[in-house]
């Protein structure tokens, strides 16, 4: 009886082994044939592939026949130069019109034409016959594949075998590279393990994507939920936004399957977006600070923040248990609205600050020794964006305050920054080689501060974000630079009338010698009388043209009435200094009214500690560039054992600390309050924390 049993197992072991290849076997092909289905609805009603390729052209759909018409008889199309190799690639005008034509033949409720898909192959066959390459390895190995994945999957096995070997074979077989790149090409790996129906291939793309949604040393997702990409550079709104598209959406299109993301793939995902661009965000604009050299496109003109809600959309396919939380978000981007946040954040890993209130939204770009400041001429495009780290300061209110303002703009006197009247002109990335570069903030309010040392030109730069304002100071301005030196406070679109205090309008350009207060489109700012500057005020038209900042394609005229509005240092200054507060949100007479009752009190403006003092909040921030101690009153001081930043509210006690160098492992602070002395010890964060803000004392 025994043996028998132990035959009986043995038999169903064996029996065992020969069906679940079967079953296995059976459920891929089921899961595959479901990708196939599931590619195949998105791009004919999500039209998921439209954010992919429309920074190249917008599909026009329908127009199908009429691309087929143009036709010639040996494939191409006669306006199409298929020998074209630059950047602005016209081959790919080609590809977009055989997508269209794929998407109509498709399409059930589109007019049937049995000679559409002749066309199709007409068109694909004089493709491979030319084989058009550009110069920019990008157009070869990324943007010739979304279109081609797409069209694989709208004309499927209708295309002749031939064709379809040779498209199959133009997708990527492997994911390689890191960041935002690596997760393009897998897309389009993924898209050919369907093509083939190889379920290996199908893995592979879908772990290029998900070896890359981790906290990452280098390029991808940081620990403080910034992006970088090409080295320690912020890019959340442009490689770092392909990144979420296409990984949010192959998570919708595998949710279910045996190539289902992993909780914890969708949560870092979700806290990408949750904890970090959605910071970056007001209304329907994208932060012009998080898109790097784009700010040199005409397609990074307009508002963008657009391009988060199809990825918000598979957002709730792919984590439906937080549908909630991504409908609101979309539902605010679409009608532009903020998001529902307010509060303060430096990304410590990027040198970049952000301070929401519903009324506005202010964002900071530094550079330091560990981040990479800009990109210029890459590509063309950013030519003139050499000083765009060093302190630019944007303030959104509405979302359009900077739109189609780049041509235009006098690059030598971005908002925030100080500079030479010179601007470099050069190609690659460009940083400073300064480590004293942070922020500290308890979530709510914070200070921001940076070293700055750029174009033979030295200065203390540091902000403090309160309630309804923020202050800008700036200290020690010293230069061997030959030309004029300026500090940036705005220049934007002119929206309405432009007064110097309550009653005088101000019109054309003038030299201002100390004034109190200037307030444009409810933003008022106000000049501390304690440091006298010569202030400068544009106002009216100006005319650039594109190619000054964007060398591609056709040259184009702008012409924007603008708003400009900068600090005048003269020529080798020697250790000047600045301070305003910006007041944004506020009309005249609100202005007027707050003038009236200032809470601000600068403390300390100098090279080696700047204070400033909320009297009605009772909240204080510090920034000291050296061991030192800042004094209140009689009654309170605070000293400090190291350079440090200090976030410090009097109501409570509480006391937020960080070190911008990243190189220290503590702090020692001693507060003295009413003859009490206080040794408060602090074990800063290490690591890819070095940076973070840290609560002292509870």
């Amino acid at each position: 009886m025994k043996m028998k049993l132990q035959i009986s197992l043995q038999m169903i072991v064996l029996l065992g082994s020969l069906i679940f290849p079967f079953v296995s076997i059976f459920a891929q092909e089921e899961d595959i044939s479901l990708l196939r289905q599931r590619l195949l609805q998105d791009a004919l009603i999500q039209q998921g592939f439209v954010p992919r390729v429309s920074q190249y052209m917008e599909p026009v759909f329908d127009q199908g026949h009429a691309y087929l018409r143009a036709l010639s008889e040996d494939g191409s199309w006669p306006d199409v130069d298929y020998t074209d190799r630059d950047n602005e690639w016209e081959p790919l005008i080609a590809l977009n019109r055989i997508l269209v034509m794929s998407y109509d033949h498709a399409n059930p409720d589109a007019d049937t034409n049995p000679e559409l898909l002749k066309g199709i192959e007409s068109a694909l066959s004089y493709w491979y016959k030319v084989n058009p390459e550009c110069d920019n390895w990008y157009k070869n190995r990324i943007a010739k594949q979304m279109y081609l994945g797409v069209i694989g999957i709208l004309v499927g096995e209708n295309l002749r075998e031939a064709l379809r070997f040779l498209l199959i074979k133009d997708l990527t077989d492997k994911p390689s590279m890191t960041g935002s790149n690596r997760t393009l090409l897998a897309t389009s790996v993924f898209y050919r393990g369907v093509l083939e129906g190889n379920p290996e291939r199908i893995r592979m793309g879908v772990e290029g994507v998900t070896d890359q949604i981790t906290i990452a040393e280098g390029e991808g997702v940081q620990v403080d939920y910034s992006f970088h990409q090409h080295g320690p550079y912020l890019y959340n709104g442009s490689y770092g936004s392909n990144f979420l598209r296409e990984s949010i959406w192959m998570a919708a299109m595998v949710q279910g399957t045996a190539f289902t993301f992993s909780e914890e793939h969708l949560d870092l995902l979700r806290n990408y977006f949750w904890k970090g661009t959605r910071w970056m965000i007001r209304k329907g604009v994208l932060d012009y600070n998080v898109r790097g050299r784009q700010v040199g496109r005409p397609s990074g003109f307009d508002q963008r923040a657009d391009i988060l809600a199809p990825q918000l959309s598979y957002f709730i396919m792919a984590d439906p248990m937080h549908r909630e939380i991504y409908e609101d978000a979309k539902d605010r981007i679409v009608n532009r609205r903020p998001q529902d946040l307010s509060g303060n954040r430096h990304f410590w890993r990027s040198d970049y600050t952000v301070h929401h209130r519903n009324t506005h939204f202010t964002s900071l770009r530094m550079c330091s020794e560990r981040t990479i400041g800009v990109e210029t001429d890459v590509n063309s495009e950013n030519l003139k964006g050499y000083y765009l780290p060093y302190g630019l300061t944007y303030i959104y209110r509405r979302g359009d305050e900077y739109e189609n303002i780049f041509p235009v703009w006098d690059w030598t006197k971005l908002p925030g920054v100080t500079n030479p009247q010179e601007l470099p002109i050069g190609k690659g990335n460009f940083t400073q080689d300064v480590a004293f570069v942070g922020g500290v903030s308890d979530g709510r309010f914070g200070v921001s501060a940076m070293e700055m040392d750029v174009g033979a030109t030295r200065a203390k730069k540091s902000w403090f974000w309160f309630e309804d304002e923020w202050v800008a100071l700036g200290a020690g301005i010293s230069s061997e630079n030959e030309h004029r030196i300026t500090t940036g406070i705005n220049q934007c679109r002119l929206n309405g009338p432009v007064y110097l205090g309550k009653d005088k309008e101000f019109s054309g350009d003038s030299l201002l010698i100390n004034p109190e207060w200037i307030w444009h489109d409810s933003i008022g700012y106000l000049f501390h009388q304690t440091y006298p500057n010569e202030l400068k005020l544009e106002v009216g038209e100006k005319t650039g043209n594109l190619h000054s900042i964007f060398g591609l394609g056709a040259d184009t005229l702008y012409s924007v009435e603008s708003f400009s509005l900068w600090y005048e240092h003269g020529q080798k200054p020697r250790g000047d200094h600045y301070a305003y507060t910006v007041l944004p949100g506020k009309s005249l007479i609100e202005t007027n009214a707050y003038l009236e009752d200032q809470p601000i009190v600068i403390k300390y403006n100098t090279s080696e500690v700047q204070a400033v003092f909320h009297k009605k909040m009772q909240l204080s921030g510090m920034v000291f560039y050296k061991a030192g101690t800042v004094r209140l009153s009689d009654e309170f001081s605070v000293s400090v054992d190291r350079p440090c930043l200090l976030l410090i509210d009097h109501k409570s006690g509480y006391i937020w600390a960080s070190d911008p160098s990243t190189k220290s492992t503590n702090l020692k602070i001693i507060r003295r309050k009413d003859g009490k002395v206080d040794n408060l010890p602090v074990q800063l964060p290490q690591g890819l924390e070095a940076g973070k803000s840290v609560l002292v004392n509870h």
